[in-house]
């Protein structure tokens, strides 16, 4: 999806701006030197450069007029990397009323005018600054500076680490806790639910003290405690990753309330003991493949929604199967066999559950290359 210049950015004929995606990264100067390596980093990286229009004639940057607060404000949303050649304190005036946090910013990288530095200022981990800095010193030579605590010591970042490989966090506030005993040398257990791999935490296996598919053992073991699980866990761990686990079969009257569907089968869920963070996927039969109220549900989970023929869906046995609604879709069973198709025939966890107008069911997805 080409990008459209922001209202005071002039549109020149060969805008690199179709270039970048839905996130695309800037290179904003305010100098002359500034302007010049500007260009050459925008080169290097593929990205959009900025100056002011008296320092951006016969460069290959775009000019901007005004203050640069206001250009940054209005590139704020379509970033997903900002490279500010400037003083780290006009940066930093710049952004700080439009940080929000640490999740949805963008990466923002201070480099001086002459390329010597690369300072990551905000969204070092999960926005990528800190490796946005690498890159700098990879395609410009400029020394990244990193301050970020678990970096400096040559440790990993969990929210990264999770991120990376499409977990999801349950309490974002366990990160700080984590990272924190890290930073200070504290002991980390990790504890696995049985239902996983052994292996999920191979590569930061070596910063954890402990591994355990005992949640108590790792609770005694740790100064803080990691978890990974697909269900719901009551106190104990300061971290909860939610690894993608689990297919969701979902299955609705037509034209169903999207509210009604959600609250129920996000409730069937919980009270089957399993967290919605873990759904990894949302399917159903084909003539399903238009139906609002599981479009929106997997919307709201934030995860692919996959149809299946009745004819595949019949394949799978399942517990619970109806001669009702075989012949209203040709098919025994819709969330149950819906669930097993997604996970490709994995155990199926929570049989089928029902709310009157919708009906839901989960299998495990095996995550063991995740």
């Amino acid at each position: 999806m080409p990008q459209h210049l922001p209202m005071g950015i002039a549109r020149g004929a060969d805008s690199r701006m179709a270039a970048q995606g839905p996130r695309g990264i800037y290179v904003i100067a305010l100098t002359r030197n500034g302007a010049r390596s500007a260009e050459v980093t925008s080169k290097s990286l593929g990205a959009v450069a900025l100056a002011p229009k008296k320092f951006a004639a016969g460069l290959d940057v775009e000019p901007f007029d005004g203050p640069v607060a206001d250009l940054i404000r209005k590139l704020w949303p379509l970033a997903g990397g900002l490279i500010l050649v400037m003083a780290a304190g006009i940066a930093v005036r710049s952004i700080a009323p439009l940080i929000k946090d640490k999740y949805s910013d963008p990466a923002v990288v201070v480099m001086d005018p002459e390329g010597f530095y690369a300072v990551p200022i905000l969204s070092g981990h999960v926005g990528g600054a800190n490796d946005l800095a690498r890159e700098l010193h990879e395609a410009m030579g400029a020394i990244p500076v990193i301050t970020t605590a678990t970096d400096a010591l040559n440790k990993p970042a969990i929210e990264s680490w999770a991120l990376s490989r499409g977990f999801k966090l349950e309490d974002r506030s366990g990160v700080v806790k984590v990272n924190s005993a890290w930073a200070n040398d504290e002991r980390v257990a990790g504890y696995i639910d049985p239902a996983l791999p052994k292996d999920l935490f191979r590569d930061i296996n070596s910063h954890l003290c402990f591994v355990t598919s005992d949640l108590d053992k790792a609770l005694s073991s740790g100064d803080v405690v990691v978890a990974l699980s697909h269900r719901e866990i009551k106190g104990g761990p300061d971290l909860i990753i939610r690894p993608p686990m689990l297919a969701l079969g979902v299955g609705c009257r037509k034209d169903a309330d999207p509210k009604k569907v959600e609250e129920g089968v996000l409730l069937a869920l919980k009270e089957g003991g399993l967290s919605s963070l873990a759904v990894g996927m949302v399917a159903s039969v084909d003539a399903k493949r238009n139906e609002a109220a599981i479009i929106k549900l997997a919307e709201k989970l934030d995860v692919e929604y996959a149809t299946f023929t009745a004819d595949e869906l019949a394949r799978y046995k399942t517990p619970n199967p109806s001669e009702r609604v075989k012949e209203a879709v040709g098919t025994p069973s819709v969330c149950e066999a819906a669930a097993l198709a997604a996970a490709s025939g994995g155990e199926l966890i929570m049989e089928k559950r029902s709310g009157g107008v919708w009906t839901a069911a989960a299998a495990l997805i095996d995550i063991s290359e995740s």
